[in-house]
Formats: C-alpha cells, structure tokens, sequence
C-alpha cells in the first residue's frame, strides 16, 4: 500500500533531486545516477496523488535556487574520466591516464584525492617521478584506466591538510611561508566576516584595522582576490606578493567585496 508523504520525506526528495543535478553538473554520473534512483525509490512508494505533489514542490523548490553567475571558464570533464577516478579512490587502486597531450605516454598514478574548484585537480603520486604529490588538471587526463593493483596512501596524508598549503587550487611549495595582510578601518569589519584561510588568524589594531595571518602558496591567485580590495588591503608579508600587488590597488571601486 502505498505511503502517505511525511515532510521529512518531501525534504529528502527534494535534497536528493538538489544533490543530484550538482554531481550531473560535474559530470559525477556514477554519484549523480545513484542519487536519482535512492529519489525514485521514495517516489515510487508513494500514493500517484503524493507523488505528483513531491515532485512538482520539488521542481518549484529547484527553480528558485540558483548560484551566483561567475566569471571565468566552465571546464568540460570527461564523465567517463570522473567515473574511473572516483572507482580508484575507493580501492586505493592505481591508474593509467593518458595526461596532457592526447599523444602522449600513458602514466601510472597512485591518486590521493580530488580538489574540486574552478580548476579541478587530481592529487596524485607518480612513483617514477619521485615520492612528492603532483597535481593533474581534469580537464587535462584524455583517458583514465583503473588498474587491478592497490598502493599504500602516503603516511599520513590528508586531503585537507594537503589543500590547506595553497590559497586556492595551485600549489608552488617555494612559496609557502607566512601571508599578512592589513586590511585598513573602513574595510575591516567586512574583511573579518571573510575566511581567507582555513587556518587563518586575525586581529584588530588600536586604529581599527584587521592584521590577517596565515601560512600558504598560491601568490598570483592572492594577487586576483586582493585586487577586489582595491587600495583598503596591504600586504605586509611577503615581499615577493607585495611586490606582484604593488600599482594595482585602486582608489574608484564604489564597493567592498
């Protein structure tokens, strides 16, 4: 007999349908495919009369949420790529990817993780390259293969961590070290509501400012965010960012970030 909706319920499918156009948008079909079946099988349960009801709350739901439009590339992934990453982080098993160049040598990887963002990495080890992680653009593997062999996963190695090290996606480790920046008094309490970095500390100065400190790379991708700051933001820390920022900090924007 068929189930009488409960709210919870109509929340759940509504989350599942939400969860699900999400992985299909980042080509995740494998996640996005089981998401859409866990969704049909509560609908199915239900009464006609309830089910057409969920679906179209729902869809109303779903066409009154939208991200903000931001600029910058939308990068294809391959949907067949995706799902041999994803089936070799499960393992840990290694793959064969064909990377850069659509002729060039196929490779053997061992992958840690995915970093997911307006370029997506692959943090991998390549074992004839050395024991250090590298970073593969997704958009740049052609072709994925998930190979039948385990490997170790790097003692103590965390995804998080690992993020953590750069300000955005790209890692330069000569770059790592100490960032401070000083966000000027009629720009401080908007900075403060900002976390610029998981690890981030900040504090307020006698003259109102925000001092702003944590550990990271990534300068050129600091460089971008600042710029939205205009002449509200210094750099005290470290040069080689001061130096990239210098002349760029202008006077006209009519709004903080």
């Amino acid at each position: 007999m068929p189930e009488r909706l409960q709210p919870r319920q109509e929340n759940t499918i509504e989350a599942l349908e939400i969860a699900a156009r999400a992985a299909r948008d980042e080509n995740r079909l494998r996640h996005a495919r089981a998401l859409e079946d866990l969704r049909d099988s509560l609908i199915t349960r239900l009464s006609p009369r309830d089910a057409l009801r969920s679906e179209a709350d729902a869809e109303a739901v779903l066409s009154a949420l939208s991200q903000v439009a931001r600029p910058g590339p939308k990068v294809a992934m391959r949907p067949e790529v995706t799902d041999v990453l994803i089936e070799a982080l499960r393992g840990p098993f290694k793959m064969r990817i064909v990377y850069g160049d659509t002729d060039a040598e196929t490779r053997t990887v061992e992958p840690h993780g995915l970093l997911l963002g307006l370029r997506s990495y692959l943090v991998a080890r390549q074992a004839d390259r050395g024991e250090n992680l590298r970073h593969f653009r997704l958009d740049r593997i052609h072709s994925a293969e998930c190979l039948d062999e385990s490997f170790p996963i790097q003692s103590g190695f965390s995804l998080n961590d690992h993020a953590a090290q750069a300000f955005g996606a790209y890692q330069d480790p000569a770059q790592y070290g100490e960032i401070v920046w000083r966000f000027l008094p009629e720009a401080a309490s908007r900075a403060a509501e900002f976390q610029f970095h998981p690890n981030q500390s900040a504090e307020y100065r006698d003259d109102g400012s925000l001092i702003v400190r944590f550990k990271a790379a990534g300068w050129l991708e600091m460089a971008w965010h600042l710029y939205q700051w205009g002449d509200k933001v210094e750099v005290l820390e470290p040069a080689g960012l001061r130096a990239l920022v210098e002349g760029h900090a202008r006077p006209d924007f009519p709004a903080l970030p």
